[in-house]
């Protein structure tokens, strides 16, 4: 039977990533801003604009396209299709599926951002080139830090659909709030946080130079040119952060005896070998029992695709699983 193309979405707090996918490979993309400060019926207006928008790019009809994925930041329930809280979006209760199927006419399937990323990089990215992998764990560091879990085959949600929130790890017990979990110590949000105080407390960096001074600007680009610049205060910050993974990875993967980590996101895309060096060393120094150390830990292939290609993909085999 000739296999038939999906759409898949990445909804993000500041971007909407669009691409019509085919057999695992994206035919044709596009993104738009999410303006989710105008409310969630503009958010929608905007993805049907999209939708429409990457299905002409692709040259197809509206009727040639089988179904929609799409994956959605916070906590989803992947049944319902709806969005329970999204604190970046401003949703609480949003029934992502049903609104979004009315406008477009397709069936809507609905998952968390980083689980149909990391479902993207399990069938169609990094994982195909491992060996013997039906389980692994996905972390994706960029503003924040998220994670997914692919266990036997299937995404893993759990009994409340969050299961993979690995950026709520408590790594640091005696700590504050603000200053004790995953997300606290790596997300790229709190690593710029840091840096930026330290310069103004007189910490020398190039990272004023590579910015044109708007400390404003930092992202992961711009601490990837200040890696690559040998700076030793980006330097440090980093790898601290990049321990900080390693080891919520490290125990994550001994809970479960994982045989393999993807990383992804904004930080792991542009900092790339480097830092899943700096992570991997840091994860066999903690991780337990020592045969755990062979554990596969990898970048991600797939960038900014993951998740429009994981939706689509996600969408295509829950549709078949239904007929």
């Amino acid at each position: 039977m000739p296999s038939t193309p999906y759409l898949g979405l990445d909804l993000g707090g500041t971007n909407i990533q669009g691409g019509v996918v085919l057999d695992g490979k994206v035919l044709a993309r596009d993104s738009t801003k999410t303006k989710s400060a105008e409310g969630a019926q503009a958010v929608i207006k905007r993805i049907v604009k999209l939708c429409d928008e990457v299905v002409d790019k692709a040259g197809l009809k509206k009727s040639e396209i089988a179904g929609l994925g799409i994956g959605a930041p916070g906590a989803v329930d992947h049944r319902t299709g709806t969005v329970i809280k999204a604190v970046n979006l401003g949703w609480e209760d949003f029934p992502l599926a049903k609104v979004l199927g009315n406008e477009v006419k397709w069936p809507v399937t609905v998952d968390n951002d980083v689980n149909v990323a990391a479902w993207g990089e399990y069938r169609a990215g990094a994982a195909r080139k491992l060996k013997k992998v039906d389980s692994l764990l996905a972390v994706w560091c960029g503003t924040g830090v998220g994670g997914g879990l692919v266990l036997n085959d299937k995404l893993f949600h759990g009994a409340c659909f969050t299961a993979g929130e690995i950026g709520h790890t408590v790594l640091r017990s005696g700590a504050g709030r603000g200053r004790r979990t995953l997300e606290d110590l790596a997300g790229r949000n709190n690593v710029v946080a840091m840096l930026t105080r330290l310069m103004a407390t007189g910490h020398p960096s190039a990272m004023g130079k590579i910015v044109d001074g708007d400390l404003g600007r930092i992202r992961s680009k711009a601490l990837a040119a200040a890696l690559a610049q040998d700076d030793p205060l980006t330097t440090e910050l980093l790898k601290q952060a990049a321990t900080a993974v390693g080891h919520a990875i490290a125990s994550t993967v001994t809970l479960l005896s994982l045989p393999a980590v993807v990383l992804g996101g904004g930080v792991s895309d542009a900092l790339g070998e480097t830092w899943a060096q700096w992570v991997r060393e840091a994860f066999q120094d903690a991780v337990f029992p020592e045969v755990l150390r062979e554990t596969q830990l990898v970048i991600g292939e797939l960038g900014d695709d993951a998740g429009v290609i994981g939706s689509a993909m996600l969408a295509q085999e829950r549709d078949s699983q239904a007929r």
